[in-house]
C-alpha cells in the first residue's frame, strides 16, 4: 500500500533470485492504500514475456502474524476463495525479509477496483463476503481481533491524552473537546454490550473490506464480475456482523454516511443468498454498523499520526503515501448514533 519502505533495483533483484521465476525487469510502489507497503514486481520469463507480481512489505505486524496471514490465505485459496496466495521460493518457503521486515511475493491478479459503485457490485460483494467466513470454519487457532472491541477503549485514550497535550502545548488537538466526548460515550455504549458482542455469530473475517480492496473483471462480453478479495492483512476472528458492517459503511454510504440508493439492500441479499442473518445479528445492525465506524475513525487517528512522522523524517514520502481522512469515518459514527436502526 502506501510506500514506507524504499528498496532499489538490486533489493528486489537479489530478493527474487531465491524463486524462479524469471529476471528482474522494474519495479513501482503502489501508493494505494494506508498501512503496508506495496510494490509492482515486473519480471522477465524465459520466453521473454512481462509478468507482474506484487511484493508486500509488513510495517506493523511481526513474522509470526504474517505466517498466520500466509496460513489463511493458502487455505482460502484451496477454499476456492479469490483471494492472491503467497508464492513459496525454491525451498519452499512463503515468508522472507527485507530491511529487517517481513515480506511475501503474490501473482498480480488481474482486474480494476470499483469506481462508479452500483447495487450489482453490493450484491456480489456481500455473497462472497459470506462465502470468505464460512470458508474459514476450517481454520484453527485464529487470534482475536487486535484492533476491536479490547483495542477501543486502550487506543481511545492514548488519543485523548495526546489530544490534551498538544493543547496544552498551544497546538492544534488531534480531536476536539466534542470529538473526546463522543468518543468516550462510544466507548461506553461498546463496552455495555460487550456479552451481546460475544454472543454473536463469530470467525473469520475479512476486516478491512473497503472497495480498494476488491477487484472486478471487466469484459466486452459480460458485466463486470468479482475476481478478486486483497489485502487479506487484517484476517482474524471477530463477530462476522462486524465485518458486514464494515463493507456496508464503505460500499453503501457516502462520505457523510448517508446511504446510497439500492445499495444496502443489495449487500444485505447478496449476503444472505448464502448465510441468513439470525434475529440476534439483526437486532445487532445498528451497534455493529456504530463498532464499524468507531474501528476506522480510531486506526485512520493513528494512521495519521504514524504517517505525519514518516514524511517528518522524509518528506518524498507524501508523494507516495495515501492519507485518509478520520473524519469521515467520525461524521459516519454520527449519523448512525443519531439513527434508530
Amino acid at each position: 500500500m502506501s510506500v514506507y519502505t524504499d528498496l532499489s533495483a538490486n533489493d528486489i533483484s537479489i530478493y527474487l533470485k531465491q524463486f524462479s521465476l524469471g529476471e528482474y525487469h522494474s519495479h513501482q510502489g503502489i501508493s494505494a492504500g494506508v498501512e503496508n507497503t506495496n510494490f509492482f514486481v515486473f519480471i522477465k520469463s524465459a520466453d521473454q514475456s512481462l509478468q507482474k507480481y506484487v511484493l508486500t512489505i509488513f510495517e506493523h505486524h511481526n513474522t509470526n502474524e504474517v505466517e498466520g496471514f500466509i496460513r489463511i490465505g493458502r487455505h482460502l485459496a484451496e477454499q476456492k476463495i479469490p483471494v492472491p496466495a503467497p508464492i513459496a521460493d525454491t525451498a519452499g518457503r512463503y515468508l522472507h525479509a527485507l530491511k529487517n521486515k517481513p515480506a511475501i511475493l503474490c501473482v498480480c491478479l488481474p482486474g480494476s477496483h470499483p469506481v462508479d459503485i452500483c447495487a450489482d457490485h453490493c450484491w456480489q460483494i456481500g455473497q462472497a463476503l459470506a462465502q470468505f467466513h464460512l470458508a474459514g470454519e476450517g481454520l484453527s487457532g485464529l487470534d482475536e481481533n487486535n484492533r476491536g472491541l479490547q483495542w477501543w477503549p486502550e487506543i481511545g485514550r492514548e488519543l485523548i491524552q495526546y489530544s490534551l497535550a498538544s493543547m496544552a502545548n498551544g497546538s492544534d488537538p488531534l480531536l476536539t473537546q466534542e470529538q473526546q466526548e463522543i468518543l468516550v460515550d462510544e466507548v461506553e455504549f461498546q463496552e455495555s454490550n460487550t456479552e451481546l458482542w460475544y454472543s454473536l455469530p463469530r470467525g473469520l473475517i475479512h476486516g478491512d473490506l473497503f472497495h480498494d480492496n476488491v477487484l472486478f473483471d471487466i469484459t466486452a462480453a459480460q458485466a463486470p464480475k468479482l475476481g478478486a478479495i486483497l489485502d487479506i492483512y487484517n484476517a482474524c476472528q471477530d463477530v462476522w456482523l462486524f465485518d458486514l458492517a464494515i463493507v456496508a459503511n464503505d460500499w453503501c454510504a457516502n462520505a457523510v454516511g448517508d446511504w446510497q440508493p439500492e445499495r444496502l439492500p443489495a449487500l444485505m441479499a447478496g449476503y444472505q443468498s448464502v448465510r441468513e442473518l439470525t434475529k440476534s445479528e439483526q437486532q445487532s445492525w445498528g451497534m455493529c454498523l456504530r463498532a464499524a465506524a468507531l474501528r476506522f475513525w480510531l486506526s485512520r487517528l493513528t494512521t495519521q499520526q504514524h504517517q505525519a512522522d514518516v514524511i517528518a523524517q522524509d518528506p518524498m514520502a507524501a508523494l507516495v503515501t495515501t492519507i485518509k481522512d478520520p473524519m469521515e469515518y467520525f461524521l459516519k459514527l454520527v449519523r448512525h448514533r443519531d439513527t434508530q436502526y
